[in-house]
């Protein structure tokens, strides 16, 4: 029996190629503006988008403990996700841009084995059926290579290893911190590392986000509505209104999902007022 893959990354890769050639060919990508879209709406797209990217093109860490913390600070965004929603979500998106799993063949050209490992982490974190710990172990140790792999000395994360004494500054500890993100994470783009940020903060934390950001998308909503648009765009603003009124005392499981679709419907807002 044929092995048909549904982790992210190689369908992500397999769609990057398809996009490739239409770009050589029409020089635009249908495919791909699709597949960006999809997934900046869906929170498992966006989760895996984010946790593939930051494996792989992250800095190697000069230190096991610090790559260690890195993985679990990744999956740490899937502790209120469902393997199951996020396996059909894959296997949903690898029919509608690649095809029939029976006749296409999908597979990452390269980093194959990393990219697996990457989804059994996830699946051990998501899934409470999970019962494979001996290709868990095998996944964590193939990441942790990768993450610690020997490379130039200006490639290694500058990270810093050990926390300051308590008689530094708060401030000192916070720009630290700041500055070790930023590091980090310097290979994804401003809106990406927001995201990140805010996924792998505490409950308190999100909710506090959430409530900012529904609070800055009904200013934008009125201040659109104030302006003269169209019958449209009106019912449209108001029916956005009506979603963001409709979070309220967010469950703790819904929070992260409820966080990506405000950040996609601001920047849908921000785009209205240009």
């Amino acid at each position: 029996m044929k092995d048909i893959s549904y982790n992210f990354g190689a369908i992500r890769d397999s769609i990057a190629r398809l996009s490739s050639m239409e770009l050589i060919k029409e020089n635009k990508s249908v495919t791909l503006d699709s597949f960006i879209k999809r997934t900046n709406s869906s929170p498992n797209l966006k989760k895996q988008q984010l946790i593939y990217k930051n494996i792989q093109e992250c800095k190697p860490f000069g230190k096991e403990r610090l790559a260690e913390r890195f993985i679990n600070q990744n999956l740490s965004m899937f502790s209120n996700s469902n393997w199951q929603e996020i396996l059909r979500e894959n296997m949903s998106v690898r029919k509608d841009y690649l095809g029939n799993p029976d006749v296409s063949h999908v597979e990452a050209k390269k980093d194959g084995k990393l990219f697996e490992a990457i989804n059994v982490l996830i699946e051990s974190v998501t899934n409470r059926g999970f019962s494979n710990f001996e290709g868990e172990a095998e996944a964590y140790d193939l990441v942790l290579q990768h993450l610690t792999r020997e490379v130039v000395e200006e490639e290694v994360s500058k990270e810093v290893d050990d926390a300051p004494s308590l008689g530094q500054a708060w401030k000192y500890i916070t720009k630290s911190a700041i500055n070790n993100f930023n590091e980090r994470y310097e290979h994804l783009n401003e809106s990406e590392k927001e995201v990140l940020s805010v996924l792998m903060s505490g409950e308190k934390s999100k909710i506090e986000y959430l409530d900012d950001i529904k609070s800055e998308s009904v200013k934008i909503i009125n201040k659109l509505l104030e302006s003269e648009v169209d019958r449209v765009n009106h019912d449209m603003l108001i029916g956005f209104k009506g979603k963001i009124e409709e979070m309220k005392n967010v469950p703790g499981n819904e929070v992260d999902d409820c966080i990506l679709e405000c950040i996609d419907l601001k920047q849908t807002l921000e785009d209205l007022l240009k």
